[in-house]
C-alpha cells in the first residue's frame, strides 16, 4: 500500500467517514485529485470493505474535453469493476431559468443534483469528493473575503451530511506525487486556468503571496479548521437544543417569545442563521445585517415583519414568532362529524384524539389536553372551523367570551386561520383545541369516567 494510501485509510477512520458494507459515490471529473481519489480508493477498499461505483458530469461548459475525459474514467472503472455513470447537463441554461447565481454557483448546484440522484439509483450511501488542503485553504479565504461567520469557515468539513472528503487532509502537491509515480492516468481542465473565476483567481494570485509569509500556509489554514470546527460543534449542539423549542404547521416553524428573546445574542444569531438556511430554497443563511435588524425588533411591542431573503421571512404576532415563506397563513381545518369515541385525525404536523378514560388531572392544562364530563358531550359532535362569532366560557371563568378575544389574550393570534373549536349537537363549544377548555366540561371527583380531549405535535 502507498504512503498517500495509508494515509487516506488513517484519516478514513480518524473521522469515521466510510463504513464496513457501504457503497460510495465517487465524483470524478478526470482531473490529478479526483482521479487520485478514484485510485486510492480502489486500491483500499478490500480493507475498508466497501463497493464503489463512479460518476461523471459534463456540464456542457468546455467543446473539449469532457467526451475524452468521461472515456478515459471509463476505462479505469471498466479494468476494476467499477459501474461508471456518465451524463451531460447544461449550466448555462440552468443559470438562465434561476436567475442570480454565478456560473460556479450554477455548475455545483447542478453537479450535486446530478450526484444525488445517481446515488440514489445504485443505492449508495454516501458521496465521495475530491476536495484537498488547497481547496479548503481556498474555500475559507473566499468565505472570509464575503464576511462568512465561523460556521461558513468550517463549512467545507471531512463529512458534511452524506458528502464526504478523504483526501481533505493532504496537499494538491502531494496529490501531484501520488499521481506521477504511480502513473495514475488523469486530464487537465483548461478552465482551471481562467483567473477570471474567482476560485483560480484566489489559487493562483492570492495564495502564492500568503505563503511567501508562511510556507506552511495550508497546514496553518488546516489548524484553523480543526480549532474553529472545535468550537463550532459546541455551538451547533447548542442550538440543536434550541431547534428543539420550535414546533412546525404547514411549513411554517414557530417559538415563543419570551423564551428565545432570553437566550445569549450570539445563540439566537446562530439559531436564526440555521432556520432561515433550512426554509430557504439554497440553504444560504441570511446576512448579519438581517439578522441584527431582527434581534433589535425582539423587544418592540406589536406585530412587525423582517424579510431575512426573498422567500424567508419571520414575523411576532401575540407571543410568537412565526419563520414562514411567501404567506403566513394556514389553511382552514375541515369540518368532521363524529358519532362516537374514540375519534382521532392526524395532519402531517399534529393528531387530535377523543377518546374515553379515567378522571386523572395529571398533565391537563386545556389547551394541549383537556377532560370533559360526559353528560355534555351529546353526540353527534363537530369539529369545524373557528367562526367569528363564536363565544364560550374558557374553563375557570363565569362569564362568556368571543373565542378570538380568547385566542388574542393568549398570544394565539398568529394561529387564528387555523383554529378549530369541538362542538355538541346544540352548537356548544366543549373545547378549542390548542387555546383552552370550556367551563362546560368541569369534571367533579366524584366521576370517574370521562372524554379525554388531546392535540399532539408530530
Amino acid at each position: 500500500m502507498k504512503r498517500l494510501e495509508e494515509e487516506t485509510l488513517e484519516f478514513i477512520r480518524k473521522w469515521n467517514l466510510l463504513k464496513r458494507g457501504q457503497r460510495i459515490l465517487v465524483a470524478v471529473s478526470g482531473g490529478k485529485d479526483s482521479m487520485a481519489l478514484l485510485n486510492i480508493l480502489t486500491n483500499i477498499r478490500a480493507v475498508l470493505s466497501i463497493d464503489l461505483a463512479a460518476a461523471n458530469l459534463d456540464h456542457c461548459l468546455r467543446k473539449k474535453g469532457p467526451a475524452e475525459e468521461a472515456a478515459m474514467i471509463r476505462v479505469f472503472c471498466d479494468r476494476h469493476g467499477i459501474p461508471f455513470y456518465h451524463e451531460r447537463r447544461d449550466v448555462r441554461e440552468f443559470m438562465l431559468e434561476n436567475g442570480g447565481m454565478s456560473i460556479e454557483e450554477a455548475a455545483r448546484e447542478v453537479r450535486y443534483d446530478y450526484l444525488r440522484k445517481v446515488k440514489r439509483e445504485t443505492g449508495s450511501d454516501a458521496i465521495a469528493v475530491a476536495h484537498n488542503r488547497d481547496d479548503l485553504a481556498e474555500t475559507m479565504l473566499l468565505r472570509l473575503v464575503r464576511g462568512t461567520g465561523i460556521k461558513g469557515i468550517v463549512g467545507l468539513r471531512p463529512s458534511n451530511g452524506d458528502v464526504v472528503r478523504p483526501l481533505l487532509f493532504c496537499d494538491m502537491q502531494q496529490i501531484m506525487d501520488y499521481v506521477t509515480i504511480n502513473m495514475v492516468t488523469f486530464m487537465d481542465d483548461e478552465t482551471n486556468f481562467d483567473a477570471g473565476f474567482e476560485r483560480n483567481y484566489m489559487r493562483m494570485k492570492i495564495v502564492p503571496e500568503l505563503k511567501k509569509l508562511n510556507p506552511s500556509f495550508n497546514l496553518s489554514m488546516w489548524r484553523f479548521f480543526e480549532n474553529a470546527l472545535d468550537d463550532y460543534r459546541f455551538i451547533e449542539r447548542e442550538v440543536q437544543r434550541v431547534l428543539e423549542d420550535f414546533d412546525k404547521l404547514e411549513g411554517v416553524l414557530f417559538v415563543e417569545l419570551e423564551s428565545f428573546g432570553k437566550l445569549d445574542k450570539a445563540l439566537i444569531f446562530e439559531s436564526v442563521r440555521e432556520v432561515v438556511a433550512e426554509m430557504s430554497g439554497d440553504g444560504y443563511p441570511p446576512s448579519r445585517e438581517r439578522i441584527e435588524s431582527f434581534y433589535e425588533h425582539l423587544n418592540k411591542r406589536g406585530s412587525w415583519v423582517i424579510e431575512f431573503r426573498e422567500d424567508v421571512k419571520v414575523t411576532r404576532v401575540g407571543k410568537f414568532l412565526f419563520f414562514f415563506r411567501e404567506k403566513l397563513e394556514f389553511k382552514k381545518v375541515r369540518t368532521e362529524i363524529i358519532e362516537e369515541l374514540p375519534f382521532s385525525i392526524c395532519e402531517e404536523d399534529w393528531c387530535l384524539r377523543l377518546e374515553r378514560g379515567r378522571n386523572d388531572s395529571k398533565n391537563l392544562d386545556g389547551r394541549m389536553k383537556s377532560i370533559c364530563n360526559p353528560s355534555v358531550l351529546r353526540f353527534p359532535l363537530k369539529l369545524r372551523p373557528l367562526n367569528r362569532e363564536d363565544q364560550f366560557t374558557p374553563f375557570g371563568l363565569g362569564k362568556p367570551k368571543p373565542v378570538r378575544e380568547v385566542v388574542g389574550n393568549k398570544g394565539l393570534k398568529g394561529f387564528i386561520s387555523a383554529i378549530s373549536v369541538l362542538v355538541n349537537c346544540d352548537g356548544e363549544i366543549l373545547w378549542v383545541p390548542g387555546v383552552a377548555s370550556s367551563e362546560m366540561c368541569r369534571v367533579g371527583p366524584s366521576v370517574k369516567d370521562v372524554a379525554v380531549f388531546s392535540l399532539e405535535r408530530r
